[in-house]
């Protein structure tokens, strides 16, 4: 992997040009009468930009997380990063971004409310202080999507498990994540209640068949990620390498699948998949090498490595396309680069 400090300054660039350009903007959003056509700011004041609401969010996401790099200081974009940061995330907006989540209960579900709760995270934890000020204004919508989980979780009759934005697995092991540092022990408890409903039972999932041509997310890893978050130690050292059991180095869902027209907006997809399905790899693979550890299982150690190898390739792709000039893939594939770049593969 590349040094994470070197793409600092080309992302700030990237998500600043994202959350101050308006259009082009998919607007998907159900509209009751004609007085819901409206242009987007004004139903969004905050979140209209960066072609869709939930890739404006993380990419303020992905902003508020670069100012917390060494590399920020004194760099030329800071002060204009702070300023449409607070600007756009001040208390008006925050208020008029949770109200519509609150009159729109299933719109970006789960994962727009997934990265609005990642903002509300980064946004607290920062050790900048003009970004930790608007922690209150961003809470407000974290918290509005916790009390939409909670409403939501428990009429859940099946998951959805594929790979684009309604994959159930991905948006909860955010937003538990995020629920938890938040204190939020009630919304914890049903996330993990609900995963435990979902995916306890699955063994050996079919891996060579899970990925389509417009994904950005593998199910199968997404779905091992959340359990590795909720399961004991002694309960995931098994459920685990079952889960996992044919997953190989060499398995197809292992390798990056070429963009062949990477001015589709759905193909471009697939430069994500690789960096998210390598960001699972640098979580899981570690949790495996503990298991195998333990148990002595040296099939299983092998496998663990064997999966970290293939890391290189298939973030490769993702990382040229983030600072591309096609928007259809820049408006979103940074975020994903930048996650993978906190991982250190040994």
């Amino acid at each position: 992997m590349p040094q994470t400090a070197d793409f600092v300054h080309p992302f700030a660039e990237v998500a600043l040009s994202n959350i101050t350009r308006q259009y082009p903007f998919a607007s998907h959003h159900l509209a009751r009468s004609l007085a819901d056509i409206v242009p987007a700011v004004e139903k969004n004041p905050a979140f209209a930009n960066s072609y869709d609401w939930h890739s404006s969010v993380h990419m303020h996401y992905l902003l508020a997380s670069l100012l917390q790099t060494e590399e920020a200081h004194g760099a030329s974009w800071r002060d204009r990063a702070l300023e449409v940061l607070s600007s756009h995330l001040s208390e008006e907006n925050m208020l008029a971004e949770a109200a519509f989540l609150r009159e729109n209960p299933s719109w970006e579900r789960p994962y727009g409310w997934a990265w609005a709760v990642e903002l509300n995270r980064v946004v607290n934890a920062s050790e900048v202080d003009e970004l930790r000020v608007l922690g209150p204004n961003t809470q407000m919508l974290a918290d509005t999507v916790f009390d939409l989980v909670s409403a939501w979780l428990p009429k859940v009759a099946a998951p959805v498990r594929h790979g684009v934005h309604s994959n159930t697995a991905f948006g909860l092991r955010r937003i538990l994540i995020g629920a938890r540092v938040a204190g939020r022990d009630d919304i914890v408890d049903v996330i993990a209640g609900a995963a435990r409903r979902f995916f306890a039972e699955d063994v050996a999932w079919n891996f060579v068949q899970e990925r389509s041509g417009h994904d950005f997310l593998s199910p199968g890893l997404c779905e091992a990620d959340l359990m590795a978050e909720v399961l004991t130690d002694d309960k995931l050292a098994t459920w685990l390498p079952e889960f996992l059991s044919e997953l190989s180095p060499e398995s197809p869902a292992l390798t990056p699948v070429k963009v062949l027209d990477p001015t589709d907006g759905q193909q471009s997809h697939l430069y994500g998949l690789g960096l998210s399905v390598a960001v699972s790899v640098m979580r899981l693979a570690p949790k495996l090498e503990a298991i195998a550890e333990k148990s002595g299982d040296d099939d299983l150690h092998a496998q663990a490595k064997g999966m970290l190898t293939r890391v290189d390739s298939l973030t490769a792709p993702g990382l040229e396309a983030a600072v591309s000039d096609e928007y259809v893939s820049s408006h979103w594939i940074a975020t994903f680069v930048w996650e993978a770049l906190q991982f250190e593969v040994h």
